[in-house]
């Protein structure tokens, strides 16, 4: 129905001033029914009966003259005599409306009550409701017989300064809350009118333009954290492009390799060297089919709602088969493998630990001077558990050590890693609830410390 949040509140309001306004006379009419009509209905009566004491004791000449001189001090009267005859003094009935049965009744000497007799109405009030038979009446004796005298007070020459004055103030009252209504909700609308525009430029791409935060309310609230959420998209961005150009190379470059291989693979007829381009071509195409599978763990990393985390895990007979594994090649370097396991179970993803914790055996591996030595331990407390691996190797430096957890970071040119198993282990353990740090001693001894909670009680 309404195709802007400003109109929508603005209807609103006014709607909500025009219900109150109509609600208000309601409630203030049913208040006047129920406890000021019998009131006014006996002041008008004792008025009434006053001016009736008046005229016998006085005994004026001319009795109209006397209702007369009533009507110009605002009441309004009509008189009935015998024969039927009306008369009116003060200003005009709207309607005479008095039944012949209230007539009869007051001629017979009976007080009329109409004012206090009045049906209720609901949008009537009947204070204001100038007909005959909102009056009071009594019997007068005259000269001439009795008459019937119904009178009510001229609401409308008492009240006519009050009314207009009334109608001016309701005027200004309706004209400055409506105005009142619109302005605020333009000052409510305006901010959430630059928050969409702010939204366009996002969904064009711009992550540099910022939104002024104007206040301290919701909507400023709202403006702080869409200037978050700016920032975090913008730097989503930044990381999405340098994660393609990062993957873009590592592919590039290797497929550059092979093409040059297998252009010398066929212009060579030397069977040692085409030997030498298949090995190398074997090697390198591992090496990709290496990272195609790091990328589809990251994929999966990144989108972890469907992975579960309740394998119950023997953490040290895990990291055993780790290093089982993993003999050979520390063989080959002539290293030793230390390891104090303590007994610990663990819950959490089986397959993704197992790649996390060999990540950091290969590295170390990897990074470790020939003949030296790696420093496995696991230890748990109430609370946490937690698994280091250390070994001396070249040193890294500081700079180096503020990105080692990056994607595609490469401590050195030379290393013919793709740079993810880090990134790869960090997301991992945080996947599990736990935490990772690198230390660096002065003896160039590295160290991996990883903490989990303990969730096996």
């Amino acid at each position: 129905m309404f195709k802007t949040l400003y109109a929508r509140i603005a209807i609103y309001s006014i709607t909500v001033i025009l219900f109150s306004a109509l609600i208000s006379f309601v409630l203030t009419n049913v208040y006047y029914h129920y406890n000021l009509k019998a009131s006014n209905d006996a002041k008008i009566m004792k008025t009434l009966k006053e001016a009736r004491q008046y005229e016998q004791s006085a005994k004026p000449t001319h009795i109209q003259q006397y209702f007369k001189h009533l009507g110009q001090m605002n009441y309004q009267i009509m008189t009935v005599d015998q024969k039927g005859h009306k008369t009116f003094y003060g200003e005009p009935f709207r309607e005479d409306t008095l039944s012949q049965n209230a007539i009869n009744n007051v001629l017979n000497n009976k007080d009329y009550h109409g004012i206090k007799d009045k049906p209720f109405a609901l949008f009537v009030t009947g204070f204001f409701d100038n007909v005959t038979d909102n009056t009071v009446g009594i019997n007068f004796k005259t000269n001439d017989g009795s008459i019937a005298v119904f009178m009510r007070p001229d609401i409308g020459e008492t009240f006519s300064e009050f009314r207009t004055f009334l109608a001016v103030l309701l005027m200004l009252l309706l004209f400055i809350s409506i105005s009142l209504v619109i302005a605020s909700t333009y000052s409510i609308i305006r901010p959430v009118k630059k928050l969409k525009l702010a939204t366009e430029r996002l969904i064009d791409g711009d992550f540099e333009t910022p939104i002024k935060q104007t206040r301290k309310d919701e909507i400023g609230t709202l403006q702080y954290h869409f200037n978050k959420m700016r920032e975090s998209l913008g730097q989503v961005d930044q990381m999405r492009q340098h994660f393609v150009q990062n993957v873009s190379h590592e592919i590039k470059t290797p497929l550059t390799h092979i093409h040059h291989l297998l252009s010398e693979l066929q212009q060579t007829s030397d069977k040692t060297l085409r030997q030498q381009y298949i090995n190398d071509i074997y090697t390198i195409t591992t090496q990709l089919s290496g990272l195609t599978t790091e990328l589809l763990l990251l994929s999966e990393l990144d989108n972890h709602q469907h992975l579960l985390f309740d394998d119950k895990i023997q953490v040290d007979q895990l990291i055993k088969d780790i290093i089982r594994h993993e003999q050979f090649a520390a063989d080959e370097k002539s290293l030793i493998i230390l390891a104090d396991l303590e007994s610990i179970n663990f819950l959490g993803n089986q397959r993704l630990l197992h790649q996390a914790l060999s990540n950091l055996l290969i590295n170390a591996i990897k990074y470790t001077d020939v003949g030296g030595a790696i420093d496995i331990a696991l230890q748990h407390s109430h609370n946490n558990i937690i698994f280091t691996i250390s070994n001396d190797g070249s040193p890294i430096s500081p700079q180096a050590e503020a990105r080692l957890f990056e994607r595609f970071y490469k401590v050195s040119k030379h290393d013919n890693s793709n740079g993810l198993g880090l990134a790869i282990t960090k997301s991992i353990i945080e996947l599990h609830h736990g935490t990772i740090q690198f230390t660096q001693s002065n003896e160039y001894v590295t160290t991996f410390t990883i903490t989990l909670p303990n969730n096996s009680h």
